[in-house]
Order: structure tokens, then sequence, then C-alpha cells
């Protein structure tokens, strides 16, 4: 990844105001207990809504008309980022107005649960254009996640009626079988290369699934190596994807910057549906380490859940773009910031392996890109950090860093995790010169091992030896306990 965005001020700038609503307040009411206004009210501020988002996706797309005049791959990787958050909350819009006439609980519920999930992710672009763009942007931002509150304003439906498969809170018993686990779930649909499923291709399988499910739709896929490129996106909410194990169910794709890819499109598999679950399967990029950038599964799921997965690559591995992820007994490995992102998540009893850069390259595993003092940020506990096969030998020919700040506020902690010593002593790496070592939040927690210890790491203001992790645990990162009981994946909410 390049060096974070700089200023500019070679773009569109478009503000929609809203006109004020001139329409009888005894029409067409609904049930009070769902919106509090009159239904072509509040489909009128749905369509006045998707305007403003149109009007402002018009300004992204002008900005990458003009990508010659950005200033590093970050920008445009920010750019990138929402632009398609602005296309996704459109998708939201028009999903919501299909439904107008037929507004009931779920539905209602389902909209607000999305718009929520819009604005939020919408607030983290406001903070990168104002920091780091351009004002007049931020401004039109502004009136996007102000349009989208007063549409949330007029539903009244409570967010704990919300039905999706995440509702259950009691605490999760011993760890399960993974293999057990697996079978406890009945498939909907397999896929096989050899004919013997329904589907030979995984995107056909996810093709055939039901949009904006509130149930698990559970797609199995025999061993075998899948060449293609998969995309969730997020009408397709609550699917589970079950191989046959992570080493012989292998999703496999190789773009790469190098090859004329974009960062965010160059993902193997890339799942955007809120209520995502991956268990015993392999993503990987085979693009190599001389190739720049190349994804090889990227996650803006919201309450997904990767268990017993392996996510194989070299730079850029793992994308972490948004929503709250949980990682369970993954293998992850890479070489320049293998696992980076804006979103939140928790990495539990995970492997993390660095593998050999070429020459002149350093590993970096984590660059966290949070943008704001919210409450992301990534948390590693329990956790093995090693080197590969190809640098256990050698640890001293790449060397080896937990992390580098991608965002001003970047924040990533290590837990009772085990350190080989293939991590250097300083442990953590600069981005460019002094910059963000006041505002990221970098620390360590009871680690062990040879790459653990702390007498040589850097003396930034920024990073910490700490004596409480609590606001890191599962719970209160990621809200665990209220929807990962469910997947039936096992977790440790409390450190």
């Amino acid at each position: 990844m390049s060096p974070l965005m700089k200023s500019s001020s070679h773009f569109i700038f478009f503000i929609i105001c809203f006109s004020s609503l001139s329409i009888d307040p005894r029409a067409d009411n609904v049930d009070p207990h769902l919106i509090n206004v009159p239904l072509p009210a509040f489909k009128n501020s749905l369509e006045k809504t998707k305007e403003l988002m149109q009007n402002v996706a018009s300004t992204m797309s002008h900005m990458h008309a003009g990508e010659d005049l950005l200033d590093g791959n970050s920008t445009v990787l920010v750019i990138s980022y929402c632009e398609d958050l602005l296309d996704e909350t459109a998708e939201v819009l028009d999903w919501s107005l299909s439904t107008i006439d037929d507004l009931k609980a779920d539905v209602v519920s389902h909209m607000r649960t999305w718009l929520n999930t819009s604005q939020s992710r919408e607030m983290a672009c406001v903070d990168a254009f104002q920091n780091s763009i351009d004002s007049n942007v931020t401004e039109s931002l502004r009136q996007v996640t102000k349009s989208i509150d007063e549409v949330l304003g007029m539903i009244q439906v409570e967010q704990q009626h919300h039905l999706h498969r995440h509702n259950a809170t009691a605490a999760p018993g011993p760890d399960p079988d993974p293999y057990d686990l697996a079978l406890s779930r009945t498939a909907d649909v397999t896929v096989s290369q050899d004919g013997s499923g329904k589907f030979k291709r995984i995107m056909d399988a996810i093709a055939a699934a039901p949009s904006h499910s509130q149930k698990q739709f559970v797609i199995f896929v025999k061993k075998g190596v899948y060449k293609e490129y998969v995309k969730i996106d997020k009408t397709k909410t609550n699917l589970a994807l079950i191989g046959e194990g992570m080493s012989v169910t292998t999703i496999s794709g190789d773009r790469s910057n190098a090859s004329g890819w974009a960062t965010m499109d160059s993902a193997t598999f890339d799942v955007r549906a809120e209520g995502f679950l991956a268990m015993n399967i392999g993503f990987e990029n085979t693009a190599g380490p001389s190739k720049g950038q190349a994804v090889a599964l990227s996650s803006r799921s919201d309450r997904s859940v990767f268990y017993r997965c392996k996510i194989s690559g070299y730079q850029d591995t793992l994308l972490v773009l948004s929503g709250r992820q949980f990682y369970r007994e993954c293998k992850i490995s890479g070489t320049v910031d293998f696992i980076f992102g804006y979103g939140t998540a928790v990495f539990q009893h995970c492997r993390i392996i660095a593998r050999k850069a070429i020459k002149g390259q350093q590993d970096t595993i984590t660059a966290n890109g949070r943008l704001s003092e919210d409450s992301s940020g990534f948390s590693f506990q329990f956790c093995r950090i090693e080197a590969d096969s190809d640098l256990v030998g050698n640890v001293n020919s790449t060397k080896t860093y937990l992390g580098r700040p991608w965002g001003k506020y970047s924040r990533t902690v290590f837990i009772k995790s085990f350190m080989s010593n293939s991590i250097t002593p300083e442990g953590w790496l600069e981005w460019s010169g002094k910059t963000n070592l006041d505002t990221l939040y970098y620390a360590e927690y009871k680690n062990y091992g040879p790459g653990a210890s702390v007498a040589g790491r850097v003396k930034w203001p920024g990073y910490h030896l700490i004596s409480e992790v609590d606001s890191f645990a599962v719970d209160k990162l990621i809200g665990g306990k209220s929807w990962l009981p469910s997947t039936g994946v096992p977790f440790k909410a409390d450190l």
C-alpha cells in the first residue's frame, strides 16, 4: 500500500437540500409501531435519500475519472471504499422502496438494520475526506448521513426485533468438533467439481440462494480447487459456506496490482452480506510476493464468522474492510500488511504466519486503517505468530513487524499470544516518518515466546503495555455475546 491520502481540490461538489413535504397526514397510515409518519411521507424521504446518494456517487465517479490527480494508491482505495458504500446504500434504498406496499415488522426491522450499518460506515468516509482530501466533499457526505438519520427517525420498530440468525444470548458450551459442527447443518445445496452436487461452480450456488434471507442458507462445497472469483453481494444475507477442510477445499485466484487490478478488486473472495459464515475452507491468492497488492479474502460482512479457514497470499492477503468480524482457529499468511482494513475484528486461536518477502521488503502483519477515534480495531487473542517454512530458517532475511499505522488512529492489540523469534525486537514499524505515532493505539498484554520481549519495543506515545484488556474482548469489541452463540462456533467472550 502507498502512503496515506493528501489534500486535493480537484473534485466536484454536490449538496442536495431536502424540499418540504406537503402530504396529507391522514393518507395511507400504517402500523404506528413500524413507522411514525404517513406512508407517502416515508416513501418520499426514501426517494429523496436515494437521489442524494446518486449525486454523491456521481462525485465519486468524477474522482475516479481524475485518478491521475490523486496522490497515492491508498487515496484511490479510500475513494473506492466510499464509492462502494454509497452504491450499497442505494441498493438498500431500492430494496426498501420495493417493499413499501407490504411493510411488516421483519421488513422494517431489516431496513433499519441495514440503514444503521450504512450510516456508521459512511461516517468513516466523512472522516477520511475531512482529514485528507476535500472539506467540501465532507459536507456532501454529511448530508448523506443526515438524510439516512431522518429516515431512521421515522422507523419505530425496536432494534431487538431484528430477525436474523444471530439472536441467542446463552454462553457457549465446550468447543464443538468442527466436523460435527459442519455435519449438524443440513446443506441446502452442494457444489462439487465431479458433478455429484447440484452445482459445479460456487457462484452458481450463491446465485441460487435467497435474497434478504432471515434464516441460514447452507452451501456445502466438496473438496477441490475452485478457480473462480466469488462475490457475495449484500442481498445474500445469512449465507454459510462449508468445505471439507481448510486445505482440501480451496477457492483460488491470482489477481494483483501488477496484473492491472485495483487492490479492492483483486480479491479472490469478496463477501458483503451480513451474517456470513465460512467453515473448513481455504481462500488464496497465488499472485506471488513480487506482484504487489493481491487480496485473497475481502470481507465487509457485519457479524461474520470464519472458522477453521485458511487465508493465504502475500501482500494484502486479508482485507477486513468494515463491519464486525470473528476469526477462530484460522491460518492466515502473507508478507506486507497482510491483515489490513477499517473494520473491527477479533482473532482467537489463529496461526498468523509471516512468509518470505522479496529483497528489500519487510513483513508487516497488520495495517489497521482506523480513521477516527471510534471503537473499531484488531484484537489478536491466544494466537501463534510465527514464520512460514520458507522463512523460519533465516528470519533475518525478512524483518517481521506486528504492524504499522495505515490510518491516523490505527489500533491493534496482541493479547496472550505466542510470538516466535521472527518478530523484530522493536515490534512495530513506522508508516512514513513520524506520522500518526501519537494518535495510533498499539498495545501488548502478556504475550510469550522469543519474540514477545518488550525490552526493545518502540517508544512511541501511542504504544502501550497494558494491564486491562476487557475493552478488546469479544463481547466489548464486537458485541459477540449477542450473536456468536447461535453460530455454534466456539469463542471466549471475556478476557
